[in-house]
């Protein structure tokens, strides 16, 4: 289970809270966008443990496998939710005080403290989820830990929000309020939200029609080459960290021997999990019964 997602509903609850508060003192339109945005968060992680819940599901007759493309599901879900919820109120919510600036009241200092407090919290969790995902590496090789990397991603945005809201509160504290500054950052927010939800959802989709596992596959042809047995490798991704592999043999082989090598060696190599070696044998290479 990911520790990030807990740590993330508990401290975007608290985010969300004070944003809300800032924003009834205010009513400024980028804070209004940040308390939707912190909102969305919530009910987006809530969607992601769902999905880890049920992901570890075991095998049963309906699905051999167990249940670890749900966390995939529930993410594309989640992505959609931000697009349509985050992303569309706040365009809207900016668009329309763009076009009719109304009157925005004057960031208080304990507007501007709260706005460092959700600043603080909003960072400690992003290095919850950093580490969790493996480091900046492991946004690359963990790519298909698709919750803990909503997670980073959403954590981004919205250390990007928080700081483009601070200044808005900068203007409006030294200077004066600005309506039209404070609309355009609130889509500004929008847009970014957007931009991660499309790409998370492109992510998930692939991960749901069978694609396969590349790290999986890299080792396992590895392997086939270092014992020089004539076959070509490939895997379905069923989870994360699990996959099956399918085994073209050309020639004659120990299935059962070189399956069990091929786990191993996968494993010890990615750190993924090889549930089970399907092999396909030409007729004049299938081996004796």
């Amino acid at each position: 289970m990911s520790s990030s997602v807990s740590v993330s509903i508990f401290t975007n609850t608290a985010i969300a809270a004070s944003k809300g508060f800032g924003w009834f003192v205010t009513g400024s339109p980028t804070l209004f966008a940040e308390m939707v945005h912190s909102f969305a968060d919530v009910a987006n992680q809530i969607l992601l443990k769902v999905g880890e819940v049920r992901g570890r599901r075991g095998p049963d007759a309906a699905h051999p496998f167990g249940r670890g493309q749900e966390k995939f599901f529930w993410a594309l879900v989640s992505a959609v939710s931000v697009f349509f919820v985050g992303c569309g109120v706040n365009l809207y919510h900016g668009f329309h005080a763009l076009a009719q600036p109304a009157t925005v009241g004057p960031f208080t200092l304990l507007v501007l403290g709260l706005l460092i407090f959700s600043l603080v919290l909003e960072a400690s969790t992003f290095v919850v989820a950093l580490r969790e995902i493996g480091g900046w590496r492991g946004v690359v090789e963990n790519r298909n830990n698709t919750t803990v990397l909503a997670v980073l991603l959403e954590d981004t945005v919205a250390l990007i929000g928080i700081l483009l809201t601070l200044m808005v509160g900068g203007v409006s504290y030294f200077y004066q309020p600005n309506a039209i500054f404070d609309a355009v950052v609130a889509i500004a927010v929008g847009v970014m939200l957007g931009a991660m939800a499309l790409f998370l959802a492109a992510l998930n989709r692939r991960l749901l029609i069978d694609t396969a596992d590349v790290d999986l596959d890299r080792a396992a042809a590895q392997l086939l080459a270092g014992a020089q047995i004539p076959a070509d490798a490939t895997s379905i991704l069923i989870d994360d960290d699990r996959g099956i592999v399918f085994v073209h043999a050309r020639a004659p082989v120990d299935s059962h021997a070189f399956g069990e090598a091929l786990k191993t060696h996968v494993l010890s190599h990615t750190g993924k999990t090889v549930e089970q070696v399907y092999w396909q044998f030409p007729e004049a290479a299938r081996p004796p019964t």
